[in-house]
């Protein structure tokens, strides 16, 4: 069920203002856009992004609703704003990506290092990334201490 206080302009409550903020200016700005003047396009067609890019659309459709709702949208968000964040968050994606490839090129091989290089003056992003990546680290090595241990035990019986 859709937020029916959405429909009513004089009305803003919580979950319709991050609706309008999640698919506009934020997520604008995360992507590192501002107010340029991208098209978004919901069919196929003269979006370039898409004809190259050739992937499944709505594939990342549940997972961004339940973000959305974790940052204070509708339960059941509108799939058309459902669908603007996914090609919003894709394009990102791909872009740092091709920017990524761009700086490893000189090197030949793509590390982490050249997307913390590309985040490195957005503060919070850097901070999360590393955070996730020293995360990663820890349940690397917990799980290469289980595998020894799990070895460990099925020897000695």
């Amino acid at each position: 069920m859709q937020n029916p206080s959405s429909h009513h302009p004089g009305s803003a409550t919580p979950a319709s203002a991050a609706k309008s903020k999640s698919s506009t200016p934020a997520a604008a700005s995360a992507s590192g856009q501002g107010s340029s003047s991208h098209h978004h396009h919901s069919g196929g067609g003269a979006d370039a992004s898409a004809t190259t890019l050739k992937r499944k659309r709505g594939m990342f459709q549940r997972d961004l609703q339940h973000m959305m709702y974790g940052f204070g949208d509708d339960p059941n968000p509108l799939p058309e704003t459902v669908a603007l964040v996914e090609d919003i968050v894709v394009e990102y994606v791909t872009d740092l990506v091709h920017k990524a490839q761009n700086v490893a090129s000189k090197r030949g091989k793509l590390l982490t290092e050249d997307f913390l290089y590309l985040i490195r003056k957005d503060v919070r992003k850097l901070h999360r990334a590393t955070e996730l990546l020293s995360m990663n680290e820890e349940l690397k090595q917990a799980r290469k201490a289980f595998d020894v241990n799990e070895d460990t035990l099925a020897n000695n019986e």
